[in-house]
């Protein structure tokens, strides 16, 4: 058969894939799944990002799948040391506005409830016999409403354990501060306003705080910022291999449906010819 009857649509009626079954199954092995996620990185989420981004390419053989998984893997790469980055820095924030509001929180009121827990625990260690759980709920209760008989009934008993009040509040103190500081990362509108409240009368901002609490890790943010930029440098590069081979395929393919359609020419001028020498 002639080079030429190779090319006449009769003799392809069937479009065939470039993909031998080898390179698909070589395929499914190398990518099919997810490289090393650290804890916190959903599986389900960089499979739906390949899946994306297999889309956008359209891979056409296994060589596009190599790169598509390198594309992937780099992307990938660049938002965890994009969230890395965030999570340090808003670890170290939460860190010093929670010591801002240890240091502020003066309302008694704000952690009056852990405070009554936590005498009402230590009570129910240190009561005389015959007095029960509800006895020590009920005394915490009534000392923290500052009613002075059971004030002096909880300092003497604390006095009896080598404790006092203080040893108490701070502790309560702490415990909601540490509370406010999770409720403020967590956006929540009573915290961001009683925290916002307690700034502006200390006559600071959270940004002033961040400031404050950043220095010391200025050096990590630069080397991460460093290998986000390595990373978004090599997943360019990649993606730009990738245009460059679509590009030379896109030329080839042009080349060849040129010569095609030149042939289809030859095809149907011979039959013509034929007939009219007949």
């Amino acid at each position: 058969m002639s080079k030429r009857a190779g090319l006449h649509p009769k003799a392809n009626s069937k479009t065939k894939s470039n993909i031998s079954p080898l390179a698909k199954v070589q395929g499914l092995m190398l990518f099919g799944s997810a490289p090393l996620l650290l804890p916190g990185e959903d599986d389900a989420a960089y499979h739906e990002l390949l899946s994306r981004v297999r889309t956008a390419i359209s891979p056409v053989d296994i060589i596009d799948e190599m790169f598509i998984a390198d594309v992937v893997s780099l992307e990938w790469e660049v938002l965890r040391w994009r969230r890395l980055k965030s999570n340090l820095m808003q670890t170290r924030g939460l860190e010093a506005l929670g010591q801002f509001l240890r240091a502020h929180l003066d309302y008694y009121v704000h952690y009056q409830k852990y405070f009554e827990q936590d005498l009402a625990e230590i009570l129910q260690d240190n009561l005389a016999e015959g007095q029960t759980e509800i006895d020590a709920q009920a005394l915490a209760h009534k000392c923290a409403r500052d009613e002075p008989d059971a004030d002096d009934k909880v300092n003497q008993i604390l006095a009896g354990i080598n404790l006092d009040m203080d040893d108490i509040l701070e502790p309560a103190r702490a415990r909601k501060a540490e509370e406010l500081a999770h409720d403020y990362a967590q956006r929540k509108l009573g915290a961001i306003k009683l925290i916002d409240k307690l700034l502006a009368e200390a006559g600071l901002s959270i940004d002033t705080l961040m400031v404050r609490a950043l220095p010391g890790e200025l050096d990590k943010i630069e080397r991460i910022d460093r290998l986000i930029t390595l990373a978004e440098t090599r997943r360019n590069a990649m993606l730009r291999e990738i245009d460059r081979r679509h590009a030379v395929l896109s030329e080839a393919l042009r080349r060849q449906v040129q010569e095609v359609e030149g042939e289809f020419e030859v095809v149907e001028k011979t039959p013509a010819a034929t007939k009219s020498a007949a």
